[in-house]
């Protein structure tokens, strides 16, 4: 009977213990009223991206919620690398994460990076923060369990040089170049050799000639020290991007109070406003700047819708590739243009 009495005991002891728990862990870890969200990204928190941008976020969410809300940030690849971020999003090792580098089961999200896709940040960050919110949190990422919190188009990716100046389509001909994303159907239309590899890969491969220019907008050449050997850049041309997007695991976004899902998308939105702005500025602050270190050839209007021009087959190929796979890219490519035409009206 002693014995009886023990195990029951035990087992209300335990079930105390559960139900005190449970109740301390809902709605992202919380404790003694406030919610901690854990947040993880492969960017040192140098890098704009970051600085204008997560911790941004972040900030203002503690604003909005009055403290309610406080984030446990991990940038720099502390827990795992760039392509794992959506997988422990899932896993809930982290409630946020940057899923920018999960293409392959997020490909439409590449929709904004496409050659001419947009002029600016602020133009291109409107549009795809609009078309996330009307079809690609539903089209595509519901259905793996993430919801994105913010997304931003960077400034178009410009073509960088060490011996040869880009002037024309003509010069691009027979070059290699260091792409990332759907820059290769562009690049390739312009009869150039695409070569993909790492951002932190393009300044060995340049010096080695291994590639005769590199693709990155103004605000990235210090991060990867291109201004110290690059010669000559393009300016205006654009050649495509890369979308910076952090979603959240959907479950612990449903688990949280609606006072706080409110704050996440004000902050969201004003996260896509000021990043946007931010880079646009810096980028044209940075092109002024790299004039005097480097040639820059700036493409009139006429010679930029000239270069859209020339890049448009790029769009089909990236749907065709999509459709193949099963993924709606041409609703995608239309809804796009929707929305870019009414925002421009």
């Amino acid at each position: 009977m002693k014995e009886m009495k023990k195990v029951v005991a035990l087992l209300s002891l335990s079930i105390l213990i559960l139900v005190s728990g449970c109740g301390n862990t809902v709605q992202g870890n919380e404790r003694d009223g406030v919610i901690k969200l854990k947040i993880a990204d492969s960017l040192p928190t140098t890098n704009y991206l970051s600085s204008e941008g997560t911790l941004f976020f972040m900030n203002r969410v503690e604003e909005l919620t009055d403290g309610k809300v406080e984030f446990e940030h991990y940038p720099a690849e502390q827990i795992g690398k760039a392509s794992s971020y959506l997988d422990l999003t899932l896993s809930k090792t982290v409630d946020i994460g940057y899923t920018s580098y999960s293409t392959e089961r997020l490909p439409l999200t590449e929709v904004a990076t496409l050659p001419g896709a947009y002029s600016s940040s602020q133009e291109g960050s409107e549009i795809f923060w609009k078309l996330m919110k009307d079809y690609l949190t539903e089209e595509e990422y519901l259905k793996h369990d993430v919801r994105p919190i913010f997304a931003v188009a960077l400034p178009q990716y410009q073509y960088v040089t060490a011996e040869k100046p880009i002037k024309s389509i003509e010069d691009i001909k027979g070059t290699k170049a260091r792409v990332t994303g759907t820059m290769e159907f562009g690049f390739d239309e312009l009869g150039a050799s695409p070569i993909f590899m790492p951002a932190t890969e393009a300044y060995t491969a340049m010096e080695r000639g291994t590639v005769d220019g590199v693709t990155f907008p103004f605000t990235s050449f210090a991060a990867y020290q291109i201004e110290a050997i690059a010669k000559y850049t393009t300016k205006g041309a654009n050649l495509g991007s890369f979308a910076v997007v952090y979603s959240i695991n959907d479950e612990v976004y449903q688990s949280l109070p609606q006072g706080v899902k409110e704050a996440i998308s004000q902050a969201g939105d004003e996260t896509v406003a000021h990043l946007s702005k931010f880079l646009d500025e810096k980028n044209e602050e940075l092109a002024e700047q790299y004039a005097e270190e480097m040639e820059v050839y700036e493409l009139s209007e006429a010679e930029s819708a000239q270069w859209d021009k020339a890049l448009e087959p790029s769009w089909d190929r990236w749907a065709q590739d999509l459709e193949s796979r099963g993924f709606n890219a041409k609703e995608t490519i239309k809804k796009y243009r929707e929305i870019q035409a009414s925002l421009n009206k």
